[in-house]
Order: C-alpha cells, then sequence, then structure tokens
C-alpha cells in the first residue's frame, strides 16, 4: 500500500506535476486583453475628421422592473436613446428571455453615463465596442476611409485609415489577473503588458475647402447631369494637398464594403485633353528649337500617322505663335510643334511630369496608362501632342501644373503634415521629394502663356479665370472618352494657378460625362474654378498683387 502511493506521489509531482500546474493556474488566473485606442487624424488647422470613441449598450431585466412603472421607464429612455417610447415598452415587455432584452447598441457616452445617473429600476448600461466617429460627415471621405471592427478591433480599409493603419491603431497590451475560487480578483495579484494608444495624423486638407469644393462640384454635377467632378486643391511649393474633393462622395461612418466607396481624384482615369499641350510645349522649347514665339499655319485640317486631325474652332488664314497654338488650344497646330521633338524625349517629358506612375500619396489610385514608344501606333505620337491616347488621374494632372507653376521644380505631392504620438508629441513629416524637370525659363515662358488663356475665355462669354487685381494662369481640357462602345462621352477639365509670376494655389477641375448645357471645359469646369480659387484665396489670405497677365503674341503674320 505505501509503495502505490508513493508511486502515485512520484507521477502526480513528478510525471505530471506539469499539467497539474496549468491546471491550476487555468482556474486562478486570467488573461484581460487592453485594447489600445485607435488616433485620431485631424485636418491642417487641427479640427478632428475621425476620432474614436467609445459607445455602450442599454439593456433590461424585465423581472426588476414593476409593472406600474415601466412606461415611466420608456418614457425616461426615449430622448436619450432616440427611440419612441412604445417601441422600448415593447422590447421590455416581450424580451429575449425572461430576465434580459437589449434596448439600443451603439449608445453615446453622454447618453450612456446620463441612463446610469437616472437609476432606473431594472435598466443597466455596460460598454461596448469602440466605434470610429467622422464628425464631418462624407467631407473629405475619399480622403479618409473607413473602418471595420475585423478581429474585434477598428482596423483601417481604405484611404488614410488603411494607409497609416498600423500608426493609427497602436498596440494591444494584455494583463494577467489572479482570482479566487470564488472568482473574486485579487488584489495586486496581476501582471501584464500595458496597451500602447495610436498615433494621430494631421492632414493637410482644409475643411472649409474641402467643403466648397465638394459643394461646387455637387452644383455643377446637377447642373449639367454629369457622372461625376472632382477638385484638387495644390501648394506648388509644398507638394501639400489642401483639398481633394468630389461628388458623389459617401458617409464612411455607415460604408461596410470598399466597393461602396471611391477616390475619384486618384482612382478615376481620364484623358487629359488639351491641359497636357503645355508638356508638348516644354519639350519643343527645351530639345525642339522651338520658342513661344515660333509660328505655325493652321489649316483646316492635317492628316498625321493617318489620321485627320480637326480643331474645334477655325478660321481660314489663321497663323499662330505656340503660345497662340495653347491659348486657341489648336490640335492641327500642337501636331505641328511635335515633330521637332523625338519621340522618347515626347515620352520623357511626360514621364517627367509623373504622368503613368504613382503620385507617391501611398493611398489606393489608377496610375493611368502611358505606352511606351515601342507600342506606338503611327498616330500615337500626334495625339499625345494633345492629350488624347494617354489616361491620367487628377492629381497627376494638378501636379503637372504645380510643377510648373513651382518654377519647373516637380514637388511630389502630399496628405499628411505630421503625426502626434499617444503622448502628444509632435513629429512634422519630411519634406516631400522633389526634382527638377524644366528649367525656370521655360516654366516662366508657359506661365505667361497661360496668363493669355483667361483673357481669351472672356472674350469667348467665358470669364471663369478672371479676378480681380489677380493674374490667373489657366488651360481648359476636352477630351473624347471611351464609352465602352464609342469615344462619344466627353470630359471637362480647367485647372489654374495664382496669383501672378509667384502662384501660391492650383486648383485643378475635372466633369466627366456631362450631359447637359455643353461639354467644353470652361464651359462645365470653369464655373467650379472660379467658385474654389476664389474661395481659396480669400480663405488662406493670400492677398492680390495687382499683376496684370504678360503681353504675348498670339498670331503671327
Amino acid at each position: 500500500m505505501l509503495s502505490l502511493f508513493a508511486g502515485r506521489l512520484v507521477q502526480l509531482q513528478g510525471m505530471e506535476s506539469g499539467y497539474y500546474r496549468n491546471l491550476v493556474n487555468s482556474k486562478h488566473w486570467t488573461t484581460i486583453p487592453l485594447p489600445a485606442t485607435r488616433g485620431s487624424i485631424t485636418a491642417a488647422d487641427g479640427s478632428v475628421l475621425a476620432m474614436t470613441v467609445q459607445t455602450y449598450v442599454v439593456y433590461a431585466d424585465p423581472t426588476q422592473m414593476p409593472v406600474s412603472q415601466r412606461q415611466s421607464v420608456a418614457d425616461q429612455l426615449a430622448p436619450q436613446l432616440a427611440m419612441p417610447a412604445a417601441a422600448i415598452l415593447t422590447l421590455i415587455q416581450h424580451p429575449t428571455s425572461p430576465k434580459y432584452v437589449v434596448l439600443a447598441r451603439g449608445v453615446s457616452s453622454a447618453a450612456g453615463n446620463a441612463i446610469s445617473q437616472m437609476n432606473l429600476p431594472g435598466v443597466a448600461v455596460t460598454q461596448a465596442q469602440d466605434i470610429r466617429d467622422y464628425p464631418d460627415g462624407g467631407i473629405a471621405a475619399n480622403i479618409l476611409g473607413f473602418t471595420s471592427t475585423a478581429g474585434g478591433s477598428l482596423t483601417g480599409e481604405a484611404g488614410i485609415e488603411k494607409a497609416d493603419n498600423a500608426l493609427l491603431a497602436g498596440r494591444p497590451g494584455s494583463e494577467r489577473e489572479q482570482i479566487t475560487s470564488g472568482g473574486a480578483p485579487i488584489p495586486l495579484g496581476g501582471a501584464g503588458t500595458p496597451a500602447t494608444n495610436g498615433s494621430s495624423v494631421k492632414l493637410t486638407i482644409y475643411p472649409a475647402l474641402q467643403y466648397e469644393a465638394q459643394q461646387a462640384c455637387k452644383q455643377e454635377v446637377a447642373h449639367t447631369k454629369a457622372d461625376n467632378c472632382s477638385v484638387v486643391v495644390m501648394q506648388p511649393g509644398t507638394g501639400r494637398i489642401l483639398a481633394m474633393a468630389q461628388w458623389p462622395t459617401y458617409d464612411p461612418s455607415n460604408i461596410t464594403d470598399i466597393n461602396q466607396t471611391t477616390n475619384i481624384g486618384l482612382q478615376n482615369i481620364f484623358d487629359p485633353g488639351s491641359t497636357a499641350k503645355v508638356i508638348t510645349a516644354a519639350a519643343a522649347f527645351e530639345h525642339g528649337g522651338q520658342t513661344p514665339m515660333s509660328a505655325y499655319n493652321i489649316p483646316y485640317s492635317i492628316i498625321r500617322g493617318g489620321t485627320v486631325i480637326h480643331d474645334a474652332e477655325w478660321s481660314p488664314g489663321e497663323r499662330f505663335t505656340i503660345a497662340g497654338i495653347i491659348a486657341h488650344s489648336s490640335n492641327i497646330g500642337m501636331s505641328q510643334v511635335v515633330q521637332h521633338v523625338p519621340p522618347q524625349i515626347q515620352y520623357q517629358y511626360l514621364r517627367d511630369f509623373g504622368l503613368g506612375q504613382p503620385t507617391g500619396l501611398n493611398l489606393a489610385e489608377a496610375s493611368g496608362l502611358l505606352p511606351v514608344p515601342s507600342k506606338w501606333s503611327a498616330d500615337t505620337r500626334y495625339t499625345l501632342s494633345y492629350g488624347q491616347g494617354v489616361s491620367v488621374n487628377a492629381v497627376q494632372m494638378a501636379s503637372v501644373y504645380a510643377t510648373i507653376a513651382n518654377g519647373g521644380v516637380r514637388v511630389q505631392p502630399t496628405l499628411v503634415e505630421g503625426t502626434s504620438s499617444a503622448s502628444g508629441a509632435y513629429k512634422p513629416a519630411p519634406p516631400s521629394p522633389s526634382r527638377r524637370v524644366i528649367s525656370a525659363q521655360t516654366a516662366h515662358e508657359l506661365i505667361q502663356i497661360l496668363q493669355q488663356v483667361p483673357g481669351f475665355d472672356a472674350a469667348g462669354g467665358q470669364p471663369w479665370g478672371e479676378m480681380q487685381n489677380y493674374a490667373i494662369a489657366a488651360k481648359t481640357g476636352t477630351s473624347q472618352e471611351w464609352n465602352g462602345t464609342c469615344l462619344c462621352k466627353y470630359g471637362a477639365s480647367y485647372i489654374g494657378m495664382a496669383p501672378g509670376d509667384n502662384p501660391q494655389l492650383i486648383v485643378a477641375v475635372n466633369v466627366q460625362n456631362p450631359r447637359k448645357g455643353g461639354y467644353y471645359g470652361d464651359i462645365v469646369a470653369g464655373p467650379v474654378f472660379y467658385q474654389v480659387m476664389r474661395f481659396a484665396l480669400d480663405t488662406l489670405k493670400i492677398p492680390p498683387d495687382g499683376a496684370m497677365p504678360a503681353k504675348v503674341r498670339l498670331t503671327a503674320k
């Protein structure tokens, strides 16, 4: 008998000690997860664009609620839960189980605290999961993206929420807690790893400007029956995007699937049309022996690469300088200018200005289509010269004009101004990478040429680039877009810079498939440009410089 006891003792304390130790620990120790609070996303002015809020569940135990008081309880809960008192009373009278019924989920902390302080019989409040709140609703939704509760915690699924998810999410922790056999925690009996809350991200976006641009887009889409409209406002010297608005938009609080979202300024592509003519001109000035005053005869039509090329408007005997070709937006003229530029140089200039490659914003985007010269057909170099046969997104085209405005130096676009740790330490984002694309002289010549466009358009009844005491340099574009069967829908663009010879703002507008009131860039996109540029100059307190458009000859005798 003693031998049996001794053998069993050896078995328990020696061979199976680990098993029983783990069994004891499992009954007297528990691991409690400590979630990290997701960081906020703020705007350039410090206002909150996205934040994490705690929500609560309000439930009731009907057995603890006298029948005579149930109507009174429902009446008191109704305003806090934003529910009809009758609906609350029905839940209490017909609970999901005899002692438990959920009255509301996702209750705000303010309402949850107020209900707790009421001390209503049979009513209890308990904390539920965090949710992401977007105070401005659909404003900047295309930039912010949205979150889901995948894995039990908030996770970015699109936009900045996804791109900077690791930074915003922080690092969860855990706590080991010792408990008695009755389930009560033992004071000072725990140990673990503390949670590290997420950092906050400060964007370059100005909410007021974002809202104004969105409203301008909304109005123009309604007015022209267009598919969509996008606006990009950019600082040339820093690459900062001050607004990237669109219509239609969405409410990030009500999104459950990424297919319900879109960022039109980055994910929708279109042919730039005449707004790309400045790239051809720059290449011709620097590698084709041309100047702004180089002159060309403009016939009614011209055949290049087997394609017949026309202009939207034509008069007999036209003879334009390159400045005039840009101002009059002559496809015939530009198809002659490009003959002075070798195909590889033409392609390289398009690449150097940022076409056919990611913008660097680190968000989901369509980089467009820019075929390499070896894939060009006989007419490709000519159609590319006036912005057809290449696909771009709105940020790419804003960056083209920002490069010209910045004296020929391209600064990579950015949306992030800096970050703040959970402790509040702010770290500014590093300056955006930059590189020279064209010479300062070429950039200056292009700005002077583009300053002729607003006056030329105003003479035609479209004064959207004329602003008192500011010299606006701008270009319109109208492109034919493929609708799946033919080139029978249009894209309208208006891109401009201000003020004067030292531009500080770029506003790029694109409206896709307008079906009412015309389709030309000055007619459709011009009103949006004027409204947004005027508001931006006022909001950012950029004073008028009194500059006058340069005197540039558009015709040659």
